[in-house]
């Protein structure tokens, strides 16, 4: 039967103290589920794959971790442990350097691992690395009038956003290197008469100032679209502030 919190990922100690000699740190099987799952994907680190990474039975990792999603949170864990002196400086000295400190480190991280970002993105997770993150990002909130849940409100904001826009900046390069574009209005040229016959058909006028007008679709510096989108969203947060 399944476990009764099997909708919270979350990650036992490190067995220690007697019996058996572990052959394997819990650091060894996440870096090599790591490989695994930068080259190929997140579905390929699976409990037979990486055991087989590490030279290990088949049945052998169920000895430090009691599942796939387990395994898959202590890969998660481990990135964010590998990354940590990008945190370690949080909270910065206000909240606005904090907030755009969890963005940029977050936007990195799925950059760098896009399936992380399917992992943080099931539900509640809690591993010993991530909560050391939400810590220091809440920290850095403090002092500003908010409750704990206005808070966490403000945190999950800027988390959708940076894992979000990162998750579409990668799709987005994998397409333009499929098809050798420069940007993403010249992707797929194809398109091009549809599109000219809807906005020229007059009924769409909004679209056709983004096809005609908007620079947004051939900016090539997808760090540019990040602040721009990140400023936004911390100006709203500001005036919404109780000091405000």
């Amino acid at each position: 039967m399944p476990d009764q919190d099997d909708a919270v990922i979350w990650l036992r100690p490190e067995a220690t103290g007697r019996g058996r000699v572990p052959g394997y740190s819990r650091a060894q099987i996440a870096k090599a589920a790591i490989a695994v799952a930068d080259a190929e994907g997140l579905e390929a680190a699976s409990m037979r794959r990486v055991a087989t990474e590490i030279g290990a039975g088949p049945m052998s990792l169920y000895r430090y971790v009691r599942n796939k999603d387990e395994l898959h949170l202590l890969m998660t864990d481990e990135v964010l442990h590998q990354d940590w002196p990008r945190w370690a400086t949080m909270p910065e000295p206000d909240w606005e350097q904090t907030l755009r400190r969890m963005a940029h480190n977050l936007r990195a991280l799925v950059l760098a691992h896009p399936w992380w970002a399917e992992v943080m993105m099931r539900g509640p997770v809690f591993g010993p690395t991530i909560m050391r993150m939400v810590d220091r990002t809440l920290a850095g909130l403090d002092g500003l009038g908010l409750d704990i849940d206005e808070m966490m409100d403000v945190t999950e904001i800027i988390r959708t956003f940076a894992i979000g826009h990162a998750q579409q900046e990668h799709h987005a390069a994998r397409a333009m290197a499929a098809t050798g574009s420069a940007d993403l209005a010249h992707m797929r040229p194809d398109w091009m008469p549809y599109i000219m016959s809807v906005i020229e058909s007059g009924e769409l006028p909004y679209v056709r100032r983004v096809v005609l007008d908007a620079s947004t679709p051939h900016e090539t510096d997808s760090r540019v679209l990040f602040e721009r989108g990140l400023g936004r969203i911390i100006a709203g947060i500001a005036a919404t502030l109780p000091a405000a």
